[in-house]
């Protein structure tokens, strides 16, 4: 990075000191043209042969001093405005073409004036302006502007439409030597404007040149950076998961443990009080009956915990509005989410089987599919819910189920549903399961939320296969 930083200040550096010897080279052209034309018509006047020399002119002069005051004064104008051009609040701004336009303008102007001798400083200003323009479909129009305003300075062309006076015939004014002298300064100031203007538009592409290199560099760093993340990101999830696994192994062979094993022994005490004292062994069964719902409500009570946290403190709705939300803002993705069901109420399995494909489906479009923009809606159709989970990503033709797809596909089927999917457009995976609503009444107990009123005894058969199924 500091490499780069100091190559781009030396680039700078070269294509300023270029720039600054263009200019002071194409202000002691402009003067020195426009003090020739003045001081000869000086001598004209005070060589009393005016009228000699007038008849070679093709136009008219006008004042000497008027000529010298208007070159002056454009060259302090061109000056200023390419000094306000410098501020970094002007550039990119409208303010900054209206700057140029004006510069390009008082250039025409100061032409003019030299009667069309030097077209040179169309270079040093097109030059100023390709300094502060970095894109390249711009500074080829800027190039095409510049062709034409050095044609429109060249007076081979500009005296066929108006009559003007060479410089060549001021010059004449003169003998051969200082004629000579002249027209060889104006000769070798243009080839070194020229030279310079090469040099300068040499420097200026090697120098984006530098810049785009530099950008790839970056690109690739942050390539490596974002793959280097995403690694560390997937240690950490399955480190997570392995701990999460570990943890809820230790719970549930510590609860089921405990608990098989007062069974077995209350078992063994059951067989050996049957044939002495029956109402003893009918005791005893009703305490190992207890035991036994305890130890299954443990369990239960640790499956639980797999549930997402969003689902245990809001509604379903609620909860994915806030999922769609965080990813939106921290992916910059558009993600509308859209439900045309009156309450998204259902049981706790079905709950977490939408709100896990919801999360899993938008990874996939953001991480795999590129995409920017996310749909997810949820209807209702012949006792059904849908749910639709659509982006504008780059889709597959020949899609190959990976590890994500059959564990959605997994979930789904677990809640009674199927899972269909398409990526011609985008990535599209539709959803249908059996609508089972929650119950409309709390059980005996009270429980506190969902899963506890699913817990309670009345439902104890339907309740172990759905917690079988998770």
């Amino acid at each position: 990075m500091e490499k780069s930083a100091r190559h781009m200040e030396r680039s700078d550096f070269y294509l300023n000191s270029c720039l600054w010897m263009m200019g002071i080279l194409n202000l002691i052209m402009v003067l020195f043209l426009a003090g020739t034309i003045t001081l000869t018509q000086y001598r004209i006047a005070f060589a009393q042969n005016a009228r000699s020399f007038l008849s070679q002119l093709a136009v008219m002069p006008e004042q000497p001093q008027i000529r010298m005051l208007t070159v002056v004064g454009c060259c302090v104008l061109i000056a200023l405005v390419m000094v306000a051009k410098r501020d970094g609040d002007v550039q990119g701004t409208g303010w900054f073409t209206s700057l140029s336009f004006l510069e390009i303008v008082l250039v025409l102007l100061l032409m003019w004036q030299l009667d069309m001798g030097y077209n040179g400083i169309v270079f040093f200003v097109f030059a100023d302006i390709l300094f502060y323009v970095k894109r390249s479909g711009s500074r080829l129009l800027i190039l095409v502007l510049a062709f034409l305003c050095y044609l429109a300075g060249n007076y081979q062309l500009v005296s066929l439409l108006f009559p003007m006076n060479s410089f060549e015939t001021w010059v004449s004014f003169y003998d051969y030597n200082t004629g000579r002298f002249f027209l060889g300064m104006r000769t070798l100031c243009e080839l070194g404007n020229t030279v310079l203007f090469l040099v300068y538009m040499i420097l200026l592409l090697l120098a984006d040149r530098q810049e785009n290199e530099r950008i790839t560099s970056l690109n690739e760093q942050l390539q490596r950076a974002n793959e280097q993340l995403h690694a560390f990101a997937e240690e950490k999830e399955q480190m997570g998961e392995t701990r999460e696994r570990n943890r809820l192994a230790r719970e549930i062979h510590d609860t089921l443990g405990h608990i098989l094993t007062g069974i077995s022994v209350g078992v063994d005490a059951v067989s050996v009080l049957m044939d002495v004292s029956p109402e003893a062994a009918k005791k005893q069964l009703a305490t190992i009956g207890d035991m036994a719902r305890t130890g299954l409500n443990d369990v239960r009570r640790s499956v639980r915990k797999l549930k997402p946290d969003a689902l245990e403190r809001m509604s379903l709705e609620n909860a994915i509005f806030q999922m769609t939300e965080e990813m939106s803002k921290g992916t910059n993705t558009k993600i509308y989410f859209a439900s045309y069901m009156d309450k998204l109420e259902f049981e706790p399995d079905i709950e977490e089987t939408l709100y896990r494909i919801v999360q899993e489906s938008t990874t996939n479009a953001i991480r795999h599919g590129k995409a920017t923009e996310i749909w997810i809606r949820i209807s209702e159709k012949n006792g059904e819910m849908i749910l639709m989970v659509s982006d504008n990503g780059r889709g597959c033709a020949d899609i190959e189920e990976g590890f994500g797809l059959k564990h959605m596909r997994e979930r789904v089927e677990l809640a009674g549903g199927s899972l269909f999917y398409e990526g011609v457009f985008g990535f599209t995976v539709i959803v249908k399961i059996p609508i089972r609503r929650r119950p409309e009444t709390a059980p005996a107990d009270g429980g506190k939320n969902v899963m506890d009123r699913a817990a309670g005894p009345e439902r104890g058969e339907q309740d172990d296969k759905s917690d079988d199924c998770r």
